[in-house]
C-alpha cells in the first residue's frame, strides 16, 4: 500500500502528529516526541491549543451513532480553514532597481526574498509559495519596504557597504546550503573568492559543484553575497541562474575589475590584490610569497584601502604599500 503523506508544517514537523495529539490518539513514543518539539517551537503550541478548542466544541455536538463520519468531516474542514491561517505571511513588493525590477519578500522575522524579475517570466518563483505561505502583494510604497530599498539604493550607487537586512531564511532548501550561505556572507565587501575556496572554508574541499549549486538557488541575493565568488579561472558564472551581466554589476559597485572573456566575462586578476587570510596579509598579483597559497585561504581584494580597511597589513616581500597596482576610478551605478 502507498504510504498516506504526511502534512509538514513551516518548522519542519509533522502537523499529522500535532493533530493526533489534540485527538489523544498518539501513541506514548509520538506523544514524548510532540512533547518535546513544543518545548522549542510555540508555534505548533499554538497550533495545538487551536485544534484542543475544536475538538471541544465538537465534543458539545449532538453524537449519535451515525454521527461520528460528520464530526470528522466537519473537524477536517474546521483544519483545513486553520492550517491556512496558520500559515506564515510573505509579503511581495517589487522595486524599480537602477540594475532592474527586483521582487522583495519579507515576512514577520525578516526578509525572506530577493529575486531578479525576468520580463519572460515576471511571476519568476512567487507562484510557488502559495503551499508555504500566505502571499500579499504590496505596492512598495512606506514602511519596511521603502527602509530596504533606501539602504539596497544606497549600496547600488557605491555609498553604503553593508547591507544589514535581517534575515529569513526560510526558503533555503537545506542546512548545507545555509552553511554555503553563511560562509559567502563572510567575505568582506570589495574581495573575492573561489567556488573551490568557498568549499574549503566549509570543510567541504571536494564539494565544489554542490557549493555552486547552493549559490546558483540563493534566494537573498546581494544581501548574501554570493557575487563575490567567481570560477577557479576567475570566470563569472551561475548568478541567479544565467544573469552574468548582473554579477559584472554588482561587481562594478564594488570596484572589482573584469574583462571580457570566452565564457562572458571574468576578474581582471593582474588588477586585483591578494589576501592571505591566515596570516592577514596582501600582496601583487604576481608575489612570489603568495604563489601556492591555498584556494581556501586566498581572496582577491579589489584596492590597496579596501585591503586596509579589512585589517590586512603590506606584504614585506612585494611591498604593495611602495608599488601599488594601477587603480582604476570605481565605477558607480545609478
Amino acid at each position: 500500500m502507498p504510504t498516506k503523506k504526511r502534512n509538514t508544517l513551516a518548522c519542519g514537523f509533522a502537523e499529522d502528529d500535532i493533530i493526533a495529539e489534540a485527538l489523544g490518539e498518539n501513541p506514548q513514543l509520538i506523544r514524548q516526541k510532540v512533547q518535546r518539539h513544543l518545548t522549542t517551537c510555540p508555534d505548533c503550541g499554538q497550533l495545538l491549543e487551536h485544534y484542543k478548542q475544536i475538538r471541544f466544541q465538537l465534543g458539545s455536538l449532538p453524537a449519535p451513532e451515525t454521527g461520528l463520519a460528520s464530526a470528522r468531516r466537519a473537524l477536517d474542514r474546521q483544519l483545513t480553514r486553520l492550517t491556512a491561517d496558520a500559515r506564515p505571511r510573505l509579503v511581495l513588493s517589487i522595486w524599480d532597481s537602477p540594475i532592474g525590477p527586483l521582487r522583495i519578500g519579507t515576512t514577520d522575522k525578516g526578509v525572506a526574498l530577493v529575486e531578479f524579475v525576468s520580463p519572460d517570466d515576471p511571476r519568476g518563483s512567487a507562484k510557488e509559495f502559495g503551499e508555504k505561505f500566505a502571499v500579499e502583494h504590496s505596492q512598495g510604497h512606506g514602511g519596511t519596504i521603502a527602509a530596504l530599498t533606501w539602504k539596497l539604493e544606497a549600496y547600488l550607487s557605491g555609498s553604503r557597504q553593508a547591507l544589514d537586512w535581517v534575515i529569513d531564511d526560510a526558503l533555503m532548501r537545506s542546512d548545507f546550503q545555509r552553511q554555503v550561505l553563511r560562509a559567502a556572507s563572510e567575505i568582506p565587501y570589495g574581495s573575492l573568492t573561489t567556488y573551490g575556496g568557498l568549499a574549503e572554508r566549509i570543510g567541504r574541499p571536494t564539494a565544489v559543484r554542490a557549493v555552486a549549486q547552493a549559490l546558483r538557488y540563493n534566494p537573498l541575493p546581494i544581501r548574501i553575497p554570493c557575487h563575490r565568488i567567481v570560477g577557479s579561472n576567475g570566470s563569472l558564472t551561475g548568478y541567479a541562474g544565467n544573469k552574468v551581466a548582473l554579477k559584472r554589476d554588482i561587481l562594478t559597485v564594488e570596484g572589482i575589475p573584469t574583462v571580457p572573456s570566452r565564457s562572458g566575462f571574468a576578474i581582471a586578476q593582474d588588477q586585483l590584490y591578494v589576501g592571505r587570510q591566515t596570516e592577514q596579509i596582501f600582496c601583487r598579483p604576481s608575489c612570489e610569497a603568495s604563489k601556492g597559497t591555498r584556494a581556501g585561504n586566498r581572496i582577491f581584494i579589489a584596492s590597496r584601502p579596501r585591503a586596509e580597511a579589512i585589517g590586512y597589513a603590506p606584504c614585506g616581500v612585494c611591498r604593495p604599500d611602495l608599488q601599488p597596482l594601477h587603480q582604476a576610478v570605481e565605477p558607480r551605478l545609478g
